[in-house]
C-alpha cells in the first residue's frame, strides 16, 4: 500500500487542532484515545500521532505511530471519511502498557472511534 501522497506531517504552521479540542470518541477504559476534528478546509484527512515520553521509550513510540498510521490507512481504504477532518490519536493515560499496544487492538479502537464519528453503530 502506497504511503506517499495519503498523509503527510503535520507542521507547526499547519495548527490543525484547534485551541480546545473535542471529547474523546473512545470509551472511559481504552488504551487509545482518539478525537477527530471535522475540518472541510482540509484536502484530504490529517493524522496526528502523539505519544508522551511517559508512554515509552523512543523505539516503542516509534513503532506505536507506524501501527496506528497502517491501521487507519487500512480502515480509510475499506470506507473513507464522508468529509476531511483531523484524526488525532494518542495513548490513554489510563493505559498501563503505554505505546506497548498490539495492531489489533489499535484497529480496533480505531474502528470505533470512526464508527462513532460517522453516527454508525
Amino acid at each position: 500500500m502506497p504511503f506517499r501522497g495519503r498523509f503527510r506531517p503535520a507542521r507547526r504552521a499547519d495548527r490543525p487542532v484547534p485551541e480546545a479540542p473535542t471529547r474523546s470518541l473512545s470509551p472511559t477504559d481504552a488504551t487509545l484515545d482518539v478525537r477527530i476534528l471535522p475540518r472541510p478546509d482540509l484536502p484530504g484527512p490529517v493524522l496526528l500521532v502523539s505519544a508522551s515520553r511517559k508512554a515509552g521509550p523512543a523505539v516503542e513510540r516509534n513503532a506505536f505511530r507506524r501501527r496506528v498510521r497502517e491501521a487507519l490507512m487500512r480502515i480509510l481504504d475499506e470506507r473513507p471519511l464522508a468529509s476531511p477532518a483531523v484524526v488525532w490519536v494518542r495513548p490513554s493515560r489510563r493505559s498501563p502498557n503505554g505505546c506497548r499496544l498490539a495492531y489489533a487492538e489499535i484497529e480496533g479502537q480505531l474502528r470505533l472511534a470512526l464508527s462513532r464519528f460517522r453516527g454508525t453503530p
